[in-house]
């Protein structure tokens, strides 16, 4: 998969999930906290994997591509614009070491907000 940096043209945070407040219903209060910011692209995916992903029924994903960081856990979420998601899985990228030409595929989840 061919990744061309100049396509890096949209924002993504990377951070946490905070619950330490209840609301009304004594349910737990999700606040994302943000980390650090990257630079990204979307990629497309592939049948194959798309195929794979609904068999695990995991739905609602995106796939994007960012320049390698040691910082990206899969434990972590990431916001897009408005849009909360979780780090399904995480493609890095370790044979050039950190260099420009290191880039990591990450597959997201969108996470569906309760009451929605």
């Amino acid at each position: 998969m061919k990744i061309n940096p100049n396509q890096f043209n949209h924002r993504v945070a990377f951070g946490y999930l905070r619950e330490d407040e209840y609301d009304a219903n004594g349910q737990k209060l999700e606040e994302f906290v943000s980390e650090f910011k990257l630079w990204f692209g979307y990629r497309q995916q592939t049948l194959n994997q798309q195929y794979t992903l609904e068999g695990l029924d995991i739905k609602k994903t995106k796939l994007i591509a960012v320049r390698h960081s040691h910082k990206i856990k899969e434990s972590m979420y990431c916001q897009i614009d408005d849009d909360l998601f979780k780090i399904v899985t995480l493609s890095a990228d370790e044979r050039n070491g950190t260099g420009l030409n290191s880039y990591d595929i990450l597959t997201l989840q969108l996470i569906e907000k309760r009451g929605a």
